[in-house]
């Protein structure tokens, strides 16, 4: 593990929205108690939450469910930890409309957060979660400051240029309806190998795991839909307003990412002037599932460093 430090810069740089992995929620992981099951109904959402205290929200990728974050259920005992499926995904409803836009999931993720009055709230987003993170921290910011205590990236989108393969073949015509309909399983698996530093960690279930969620009626259009709308228009005037975030924010990054470059973190990290920008050797894109024990050591380190206790 190494650590990256890198001076504050005005320039605005290219992105990182990805097609990550399509999850399934796994026996193990269903069989975990959640302290409530679905905390979210007035947003539609399906969330879980596990535990009480500050409250620490987790958004998966593009393509992924709550089930990216099995590894980290139970290691937070003083906050509360809620899962949410976005919009489309996992087991949130897929309405056929045009409202998949990074700015319709992070509402979604803001009318929950406003209707139970959350304070000290921690936002934590891997991929395309990362870059919905980033939405919403803009918005907290310019809306109640105090609600939002600390923000955590994990190889995180939120740029417009250098689109990763998988992100630009789900927006092209007919490509991406093919690849989700003709090749739903090669697509997957090559998602995953390319999201894993150590391939030997993917298994034929895990791949059966993923491909499940992708046959429930609506899916397929959702995740195209999100995949077109994950570039917003305005993507310009969102990323200008990186710089007004000021809250404590800790970006990590597989050090072998291959989905999006460790530049991108870098670019993170000069536009949010309270970063740390910490490394993990022999990791690709979901650190949070390839290595959780070293993604919680940096976790654990940056708390600490806020005075919070695990």
């Amino acid at each position: 593990m190494r650590s990256l430090e890198i001076n504050t810069s005005t320039i605005i740089w290219p992105i990182a929205s990805v097609f990550l992995i399509v999850s399934a929620m796994s026996e193990s992981f269903a069989a975990t108690p959640a302290s409530t099951a679905n905390p979210c109904p007035a947003t539609t959402l399906h969330c879980v939450s596990y535990g009480s205290g500050d409250p620490i929200i987790a958004l998966h990728g593009l393509g992924g469910t709550l089930y990216s974050w099995r590894n980290l259920v139970n290691k937070f005992p003083n906050h509360q930890l809620i899962l949410f499926d976005l919009k489309g995904a996992g087991d949130s409803p897929k309405p056929h409309d045009k409202h998949y836009s990074i700015e319709d999931q992070a509402n979604l993720i803001l009318q929950f957060i406003r209707q139970n009055d959350l304070k000290n709230l921690t936002l934590m987003g891997n991929s395309y979660g990362g870059a919905v993170s980033l939405f919403l921290a803009i918005e907290l910011s310019n809306e109640r400051p105090s609600r939002l205590a600390s923000l955590i990236l994990i190889d995180s989108g939120g740029y417009d240029e250098d689109l990763p393969t998988h992100l630009k073949l789900l927006r092209a015509p007919l490509i991406g309806w093919l690849g989700l309909h003709l090749l739903l399983r090669f697509s997957i698996k090559r998602v995953l190998r390319d999201s894993y530093y150590d391939k030997n960690k993917i298994t034929d279930e895990q791949v059966d795991a993923y491909v499940n969620p992708v046959k429930a009626p609506g899916a397929r259009y959702a995740l195209l839909q999100t995949a077109k709308q994950a570039i917003p228009k305005n993507i310009d005037q969102i990323t200008a307003q990186y710089k007004n975030i000021s809250v404590p924010t800790l970006i990590i990054w597989g050090l072998d990412d291959r989905i999006i470059p460790l530049k991108i973190g870098g670019r993170l990290h000069l536009d949010l002037s309270h970063s740390t920008l910490e490394l993990i050797d022999h990791c690709g894109h979901v650190p949070q599932e390839e290595m959780p024990a070293e993604t919680m050591v940096h976790i654990t380190q940056f708390f600490r460093g806020l005075g919070w206790i695990l």
